[in-house]
């Protein structure tokens, strides 16, 4: 059938709408395919919350299909960065074509490496592609990208870090791809600690200091120094146990510098000077998002940059995880 949004859908399908408030903060509507809502949902666990479907939300739909030709025949075409990512961390995400006078919408978007159609109408956005999988997968990029840019308008920043919770304070295990950021805060976990983040955090800083927050990133779990990292959402790690997980923002009091290796590496615990602490922690302080929706609020003025009260290093090899995380929070608890 052929929409009004000029796309044509493959196949009869069941199409679901559920409206989230995620962070308390940023209220959004999804919409498609039952199973892209019900895994969205358990994507953005446990930081949405369904809420009373409104006019006026934001509304992110999935659609499996495809756009005719046709209506990018008289656009002005030009490229466009989608994301910045310093590293090549999203090497599928970054660059992408943006389409001006196409009727009926406000603009339209093209990820080459996924096939996505990105539709912009006021604040409703058609995600359109043929194949489902990479079409939800940017339509959670969509979402992501409304709900950072909300932070970054109220002067929030993004930190590639991870971060466990200990008594009424925040962990963050800061360090480049690799380092071990992950390992260390399921090792945390492990031990009772409750977990923030994964991968991302948001932070917020003022006189008072910096709060932080995690992300909804799933897991990359490795299983066997031998097999490859297997990915999992939070809600399926955590079996929806509310209790294992620190939701709203806890005052940053320690950064953990990480380096994990794979052999047989001396498990050893440090303080570091804080001024190189403290340069390791913005050094992961991630760019302002590329608004390339059109529907972002501005960013701020100014983001202020992160602080911790402590910063330590920790070096130990995978497999002696356990007495690493005992000498840290040994560490951090003197």
């Amino acid at each position: 059938m052929v929409t009004t949004v000029g796309y044509s859908e493959e196949g009869v399908r069941g199409d679901r709408t559920a409206a989230l408030r995620l962070y308390d903060k940023c209220e959004i509507a999804l919409s498609g395919p039952g199973t892209f809502i019900d895994a969205a949902v358990r994507y953005l666990w446990p930081q949405a919350r369904p809420v009373s479907l409104r006019a006026g939300l934001p509304v992110v739909r999935l659609v499996p299909g495809r756009i005719p030709p046709s209506l990018t025949t008289n656009a002005v075409r030009r490229p466009i960065t989608l994301y910045s990512s310093t590293d090549g961390r999203v090497p599928d995400y970054n660059e992408g074509v943006e389409y001006r006078g196409v009727p009926g919408l406000d603009r339209l978007v093209v990820n080459p490496h996924t096939g996505s159609r990105i539709l912009v109408s006021g604040s409703k956005v058609h995600v359109v592609n043929t194949d489902t999988e990479a079409g939800a997968r940017d339509a959670l990029r969509v979402v992501k990208q409304l709900v950072t840019t909300e932070f970054e308008a109220a002067g929030v920043v993004t930190i590639h870090a991870s971060a466990f919770a200990v008594a009424d304070g925040a962990v963050a295990v800061a360090g480049p791809p690799g380092a071990g950021k992950t390992s260390t805060v399921l090792a945390a976990v492990a031990t009772g600690a409750r977990m923030i983040g994964n991968d991302k955090v948001y932070a917020s800083t003022d006189a008072h200091g910096t709060r932080i927050r995690g992300w909804t990133d799933p897991i990359r779990v490795i299983e066997s120094l031998d097999a490859p990292k297997r990915t999992i959402t939070l809600a399926a790690y955590f079996t929806e146990d509310l209790g294992r997980l620190a939701v709203d923002p806890l005052p940053l009091r320690t950064v953990v510098v990480a380096d994990v290796g794979t052999g047989a590496v001396p498990v050893q615990c440090e303080e570091l000077d804080p001024a190189v602490g403290l340069l390791s922690l913005r050094r992961e302080v991630l760019p302002p998002r590329v608004r390339w929706l059109g529907i972002e609020p501005p960013a701020a003025q100014r983001l202020p940059l992160p602080s911790a009260d402590r910063f330590l290093r920790l070096t130990y090899g995978y497999r002696d995880a356990a007495r690493a995380m005992k000498l840290l929070l040994h560490r951090i608890d003197a």
